[in-house]
């Protein structure tokens, strides 16, 4: 049963990772082509137009759509108008959000094709022989990923169609699911990267260790892979670092969205579980919401983590060579190379250079969230 599991997730993987490249194509969100004489990615300026065009016209027939179904209130809306503001306010910044992120996608698309570039060269050659080694943590985060998208996309639904009174229009909620789609699609770009970036760490650590361990062995083991270990190393913190520049304004807004998408989330509870007294499926839909919401934000902290983490590993690897017995002069420069590199340069994700992405300020944010959810609960106390 193990030996079947331990094959089906790589595929499973795969499959993820393939339906991600092929969605993004799909709804216009990655400007490239494959060319297979060079193995690498190019812009494509009709793609590019098409997917400026296709998003552009999505977002403003939604506009149109749901203003004319704005006419039509709920009845928690009725009953608290702080709610209806910040249903409102929540509308208006998720298209300004959509807006902000589609721009910055095909403004930085020079800076996305050289990432890419970058780690289908690291794949399909300098890792090529080490491809065949498993990543269980890298596996795993790929398909909680995409199990926390599903899950938004039913708790969107669930939310639209089961809310007793909401008169739902179902051509707006098809629109609001592609526009939540490609939203979701848009950062998994991201997540992945700092996930193949994490796998390559990960795979680097492990060769390190059995050099280690063959020194101890065999002092005479040839240990040159070390320089080019170094060399890999040291592209990847560059990598890390093209990627947190291209993608850094989505990300505080993807964060700042999951923040306040969870403050809202429990306001709306509050207000149809206590206020209306409404224990049926909003008791069901809501917690559900708020459980998978909280999973997807943390998931992004968990990625940055884990490969600031295997950067911390490297140094403490480093740390080994030490205490193997060898007269080489050559190769304590190497290590003391590769040491200098670890200490002075780390798999920090800072964006816009203010804050790093990691547990810590994961924990910040998630504090910051309910501190702000009782600040709006004093200010509407006599509504509720």
């Amino acid at each position: 049963m193990f030996s079947t599991r331990r094959e089906f997730r790589p595929r499973l993987v795969r499959l993820f990772l393939w339906s991600t490249l092929y969605g993004s194509w799909l709804l216009g969100l990655f400007p490239f082509i494959f060319d297979t004489k060079k193995y690498q990615m190019r812009r494509s300026r009709w793609l590019i137009l098409y997917g400026l065009i296709g998003n552009c016209c999505l977002m403003i027939i939604l506009l149109f759509c749901a203003q004319d179904f704005s006419k039509r209130k709920l009845e928690g809306f009725e009953r608290n108008p702080v709610l209806e503001m910040i249903n409102i306010l929540v509308g208006m910044l998720s298209v300004f959000a959509a807006v902000i992120m589609h721009f910055m996608n095909y403004w930085k698309s020079k800076e996305v094709e050289e990432i890419f570039n970058e780690i289908l060269v690291m794949e399909h050659k300098d890792f090529k022989t080490l491809n065949t080694k498993k990543c269980p943590k890298f596996e795993c985060l790929v398909i909680q990923k995409y199990a926390t998208m599903m899950g938004q996309i039913i708790s969107f639904l669930a939310v639209n169609f089961g809310m007793n009174g909401s008169h739902t229009n179902a051509f707006l909620v098809i629109l609001s699911c592609l526009l939540l789609t490609s939203l979701n699609v848009n950062t998994m770009h991201y997540i992945f990267g700092i996930l193949f970036i994490y796998r390559y760490v990960w795979l680097i650590n492990g060769q390190l260790k059995d050099l280690v361990n063959q020194l101890r062995v065999d002092p005479t083991t040839d240990y040159s892979r070390i320089r080019q270990y170094l060399a890999l190393y040291n592209r990847l913190l560059e990598l890390r670092k093209k990627l947190v520049t291209a993608y850094q304004y989505q990300m505080v807004i993807v964060l700042a969205s999951a923040v306040a998408g969870n403050i809202v989330v429990i306001y709306f509870l509050i207000v149809y579980g206590i206020t209306l007294q409404k224990c049926s499926i909003f008791l069901m839909i809501f917690p559900q919401s708020l459980l998978i919401n909280v999973w997807d934000f943390w998931l992004s902290i968990s990625a940055c983590e884990l490969t600031e983490q295997a950067g911390r590993k490297t140094s403490t690897i480093l740390k080994l060579f030490n205490d193997v017995e060898h007269t080489d002069l050559q190769l304590e420069r190497n290590v003391n190379e590769f040491a200098l590199l670890c200490s002075h340069r780390k798999f920090d994700f800072k964006l816009c250079g203010i804050f790093s992405i990691n547990f810590s300020k994961g924990f910040q944010m998630i504090i910051a969230s309910f501190l702000y959810l009782i600040y709006l609960v004093q200010f509407d106390y006599m509504n509720l």
